[in-house]
């Protein structure tokens, strides 16, 4: 089974989004922090979609609205405490159907999925938010919902995320299939990273047991 349910019958999961008090993690990658920490730090590769997507299960929309990972072991006691990792940077009113770019300089090692949250409207008076939090997706501190890892001076590609409408609304790992595909796409990260090696780029996708299949470029 999930970790979680995101939409029953009668249920409905409700939350704030995490205090705006919390110290941010995220290092999103520069010229400058990569040519002083690229060699002991690895950059994530990833893109997210935050447009709303229609008729999704039964929903008259749906949408990502927030994706968070810690690295493990997880130094968060708190089940809302700010991710290592967080993106939560989902319009509101206007989106786009397109994938936003996201690449980020972290700590070496390996990351698990703590936060994820969800918006699915019924109609525009009927809005209901799924929120599943650390204390469901890392029980005992071992990850329920997936992982990935980026060592040291490694540039790792994790994966295109969106959503899922097989009988709920649900977040889904997706990825570049095949190697044309994959290099157009990094393509586009060299033309805004000159000093990124496109070869050295491990395809890497996030794992999970119910956010995504595996899948190996070959």
């Amino acid at each position: 089974m999930p970790p979680y349910v995101l939409f029953r019958t009668g249920v409905l999961f409700l939350g704030l989004l995490t205090s705006a008090a919390a110290m941010a993690q995220n290092v999103p990658l520069t010229h400058d922090n990569y040519a002083q920490e690229g060699a002991r730090k690895g950059v994530v590769l990833m893109s997210v979609r935050w447009d709303r997507k229609w008729n999704c299960a039964g929903y008259e929309n749906a949408q990502l609205r927030v994706l968070g990972f810690d690295r493990l072991p997880s130094q968060h006691a708190a089940k809302d405490e700010r991710a290592d990792l967080l993106l939560d940077d989902a319009p509101l009113v206007m989106t786009k159907p397109v994938f936003d770019d996201y690449a980020f300089l972290v700590e070496p090692g390996e990351y698990a999925l703590s936060r994820l949250q969800i918006k699915a409207a019924k109609s525009v008076s009927d809005i209901r938010y799924s929120k599943v939090e650390r204390d469901r997706l890392l029980k005992d501190g071992q990850p329920q919902g997936g992982t990935f890892r980026v060592d040291a001076g490694e540039l790792v590609y994790i994966g295109h995320f969106y959503l899922d409408c097989y009988k709920e609304p649900a977040m889904w790992r997706y990825y570049m299939e095949g190697r044309a595909a994959f290099d157009e796409y990094l393509a586009g990260w060299t033309k805004k990273f000159p000093e990124l090696d496109a070869a050295r780029v491990q395809f890497r996708l996030f794992k999970s047991p119910y956010f995504g299949r595996d899948y190996a470029l070959e």
